[in-house]
């Protein structure tokens, strides 16, 4: 993390707010062609030629197609931007477009950037890191000597500042901290809103744009993770998060971004709230399960209720959907539960962050939409109340919980959030 200009600041207690969302998946650009396609029915696995070699069904986001920004500097930095860098900046400027940027140099050094991508855009630790992985569980080196030994170059492995980051900061006009999470710690997004958060409360900066991007992932990548919890090869009807009959995680794309802030910060500036983060925490445990448990608790006790509405991780996975239900279903009793991932499927690194979107969303629809491709809900998973074939009302001034963890039995982070919708 690069260091901040200016004094720090007091603690903060005043709240954080979201001022500015923006999404990009398979459904379009923003959350509401999502919130549209589950409530419809509509799942976003497409088939497509170039995606013909995957045995796995896809909700492509329509990479590369995302167009770079115009001006001379955009032109001569777009050489180093990868498509994830596309997709991030595009996410950004939606968000930006809705809470502004920087007015100003004094602002500017009070701004900064937290992001979260996955090894999968097309870098050189694309084909190395699950070469690793495999490696690390018999080599008899401890894991600093590995990586030192194996990787190409190891300082890349650092890599903070991010150069997405760099990219995000100068589409906002932000100077400030550039921090980059990459892979489990990242917890499927929220560990970048945790640390945003946490960024702000202890008074190192005003405002932080947080942003998750899952580009394509490789071959071997794809080949790693259903080695670990198989990837489902069906996404027809019964084939969706929660469903008696779900075989395997359901592969998606996406990037997301919001602007976070201290709630005095977004009255000053007469910034319209979109949305309140009672709270967020991520963990990493000996286990999943024990990290979720752990971050919900913390969650639910620091926001002091409990939600009107549950927005699942729901994978799709067997092992996964049990573990999540078993662990939370306990503090969401009579709750409402949906998941996006049965109609854009899993987007790993944003996952968590796009369901953020999709909770405020859902929150100012009063609406609860249906989980995509869920039939039949597994018995198995518990007496919960799973929305399936027709939405639900919620109240626009309750409350969402999100959560998400990390992406095969070994994981050990867990995340989850707790949202009230914003005055307008």
């Amino acid at each position: 993390m690069s260091g901040t200009k200016g004094a720090t600041r007091t603690k903060d207690t005043s709240g954080i707010v979201i001022t500015g969302t923006g999404v990009i998946t398979a459904a379009g650009t923003g959350p509401g062609p999502v919130l549209d396609a589950m409530l419809s029915g509509t799942t976003l696995f497409a088939d497509r030629p170039e995606h013909a070699w995957l045995p796995w069904p896809l909700a492509d986001m329509g990479l590369p197609g995302i167009p770079w920004p115009e001006g001379d500097t955009w032109a001569n930095n777009q050489k180093y931007a990868s498509a994830t860098a596309h997709a991030a900046v595009a996410a950004a400027r939606l968000a930006l477009a809705e809470a502004g940027g920087a007015e100003n140099h004094e602002e500017a050094i009070r701004c900064g950037t937290v992001v979260a991508t996955g090894m999968g855009g097309g870098d050189e630790l694309t084909e190395v890191i699950p070469k690793l992985a495999v490696k690390a569980e018999t080599d008899p080196r401890p894991l600093a000597k590995l990586l030192y030994d194996e990787v190409p170059d190891y300082t890349y492995l650092r890599g903070i500042p991010s150069q997405i980051g760099q990219f995000v900061c100068m589409a906002a006009g932000f100077l400030g901290s550039n921090l980059a999470m990459y892979g489990e710690s990242g917890a499927s997004g929220l560990g970048t809103l945790a640390a945003a958060m946490r960024l702000l409360r202890a008074g190192e900066l005003d405002r932080v744009l947080v942003v998750g991007v899952q580009p394509p992932l490789s071959a071997i990548v794809l080949a790693a993770l259903d080695s670990e919890e198989a990837i489902g090869t069906n996404a027809g009807s019964g084939a969706g998060p929660f469903d008696l009959d779900r075989a395997g995680i359901l592969l998606g794309e996406g990037a997301a971004a919001l602007m976070v802030e201290r709630a005095e910060v977004a009255r000053a500036r007469g910034a319209r709230v979109v949305a309140e983060v009672a709270a967020c925490e991520t963990l990493c445990a000996a286990d999943r399960t024990s990290a979720l448990d752990g971050a919900v608790s913390a969650v639910l006790e620091e926001a002091g209720r409990r939600p009107d509405l549950w927005w699942a991780h729901g994978s799709g996975s067997v092992a996964s959907d049990l573990d999540e239900c078993r662990t939370v279903g306990r503090f969401a009793a009579g709750v409402p539960v949906t998941s996006s991932k049965g109609t854009i499927g899993n987007t790993f690194e944003c996952a968590g962050l796009i369901d953020v979107v999709l909770a405020i969303e859902a929150l100012d629809r009063e609406l609860v939409p249906p989980v995509g491709l869920l039939r039949k809900p597994d018995p198995a998973l518990g007496e919960l109340d799973f929305v399936h074939g027709a939405a639900r009302p919620v109240a626009r001034t309750g409350s969402a919980l999100v959560t998400t963890f990390g992406p095969t039995p070994r994981s050990t982070t867990g995340g989850a959030a707790m949202l009230t919708r914003g005055s307008q």
